[in-house]
């Protein structure tokens, strides 16, 4: 008999409507129990939303802010949600109507009071003063962009999928997969980003970048390009950013389409997960920040169609990863030495999952 731990939740974002990319089959956001012994799954509560794809949540837990991803004239927004960290129970607070069209991805930098909103559809970054409540102030101050890159397809024009504010709150990372760069916009002393961008991080034509992630020490950025399924390690000085490392996601055997998905760390700072989508498995690597490396470990299959999005457990035991074509989520075990996978048997049913958080 397993023993039973304490129970932690998280929330995860869906597709509910149909898409281009996507049958969208979700109900909203779920809030789930997942014992922390066993990583078993279990369903608290869902809070019906439509499209609610991307989430994040306040440094103290309280809030989910919770994208609404369809097009501009469908009424596209951010839903503010008031968490109830014991019931899981979520109560909307605020819905924010957003401009432009198909947000994908928000971030929260409570320490600077901002939020951000990436428009992946007409490529926007929404920087948003948030409240002493915590919810957006007025009117975003817009990040646009102009630029194409050669996949015809996917690269005609601008396409945010991602902003994050560095450790030492200086800039704001962007990364635009339809102009094939990482754009950096310095910060104002009241958190605002500069319009005009003092560092463009160009990517391999057509690589197409798509998630950030700052290390632990902060010294150092990771890409995840997701038209050519690598990661790139990037030194981040005070004369300048430099490319120290880059790994292919996929094994060198595999030539068939995939591209990237979710990317996440390990808590101890040590590994790097990604999700590929195609491939259908997580990838991941070691991290030296000392020597400015990344070193594949291996590649693990989900057994379900494009893992959009995984989550290391905050004790680094367990990763998560979701099947957002065959609904589901998986749960892996973390070794904790060499950071291998192993399948626990855990599964939980979640239609068209795209995005997990741990609350």
């Amino acid at each position: 008999m397993q023993e039973l731990g304490k129970e932690a939740l998280l929330v995860v974002g869906t597709y509910t409507l149909p898409m281009p990319h996507v049958n969208g089959q979700g109900k909203g956001i779920y809030v789930l129990g997942f014992d922390t012994a066993t990583g078993k799954l279990r369903e608290h509560s869902v809070q019906a939303a439509v499209n609610p794809s991307y989430v994040a949540l306040s440094t103290d837990r309280r809030r989910v802010y919770a994208v609404r991803e369809v097009d501009a004239k469908d009424g596209p927004g951010l839903g503010v949600y008031d968490l109830d960290p014991d019931s899981g129970a979520l109560e909307l607070a605020r819905d924010v109507p957003t401009p432009g069209g198909w947000p994908c991805h928000v971030s929260v930098d409570n320490d600077l009071s901002m939020l951000f909103v990436s428009n992946y559809a007409t490529g926007e970054v929404l920087a948003y003063t948030l409240d002493s409540q915590g919810t957006p102030a007025g009117e975003p101050h817009v990040l646009a962009r102009e630029g194409s890159g050669p996949n015809a397809a996917r690269q005609e024009g601008p396409h945010a999928h991602c902003a994050l504010v560095s450790p030492d709150k200086r800039h704001l990372y962007l990364a635009d997969l339809g102009i094939d760069s990482v754009v950096r916009h310095r910060l104002n002393p009241g958190g605002k980003p500069e319009s005009t961008p003092d560092l463009m991080l160009p990517a391999a034509p057509g690589a197409g970048p798509r998630h950030l992630a700052f290390t632990r020490s902060g010294t150092h950025l990771l890409v995840n390009y997701e038209l050519n399924s690598t990661v790139r390690m990037y030194a981040l000085g005070d004369d300048g950013v430099q490319q120290v490392s880059e790994v292919s996601t996929l094994p060198e055997s595999f030539d068939q389409e995939s591209a990237t998905g979710g990317m996440r760390l390990h808590p101890s700072g040590r590994f790097v997960y990604v999700g590929n989508r195609g491939h259908d498995s997580v990838f991941a690597a070691r991290i030296d920040e000392a020597k400015g490396t990344l070193e594949a470990i291996g590649t693990w299959f989900v057994g379900g169609r494009t893992p959009r999005d995984i989550r290391v457990s905050p004790d680094g035991k367990f990763l998560l990863a979701a099947s957002q074509d065959d609904g589901f989520i998986r749960v892996f075990s973390i070794d904790a030495q060499t950071g291998a996978l192993t399948d626990t048997g855990h599964t939980h049913a979640i239609p068209s999952a795209v995005c997990i958080e741990f609350i």
